[in-house]
């Protein structure tokens, strides 16, 4: 027992699974649609690998972790709170499961998605109330 009090432990984790980490909780958020991209995450796609850490940007210093979070967010939600949602689930994850203390967690809303009619026959319908 002694011995391992003496070693000088060292554990590093990866961005990648720090990412990884956060995509994951991004995903228990209601009111995201969809992570948002840049160019390295659209060749990703392109080449099949889905990932769950597409639109996060991970920083480490040490024992700190900065993350940036890109999303598109569903029409109709408070803005505000669904970023509010994401920074608190993704720093009480990223700590618990690593150990690291999360700095800071940006999140950018790079978009807001509606929901399409899936058919013809609902744009009609959808036009027609708006027109009343």
């Amino acid at each position: 027992m002694d011995e391992e009090k003496d070693l000088n432990q060292e554990i590093n984790v990866a961005n990648d699974v720090v990412a990884t980490i956060a995509g994951m909780a991004v995903a228990k958020v209601d009111g995201v649609a969809k992570m948002a991209g840049g160019f390295t995450e659209g060749l990703k796609a392109i080449s099949g690998k889905k990932q769950m850490s597409r639109g996060i940007k991970v920083e480490t210093e040490e024992d700190t972790v900065k993350i940036e979070i890109n999303i598109i967010v569903k029409y109709g939600v408070n803005i505000r709170e669904v970023a509010k949602n994401i920074q608190n689930i993704v720093k009480e994850e990223v700590e618990n499961m690593t150990g690291n203390k999360v700095e800071k967690v940006v999140v950018n809303i790079q978009g807001v998605k509606v929901d399409e009619p899936d058919s013809e026959e609902e744009k009609d319908e959808n036009i027609e109330n708006m027109e009343e």
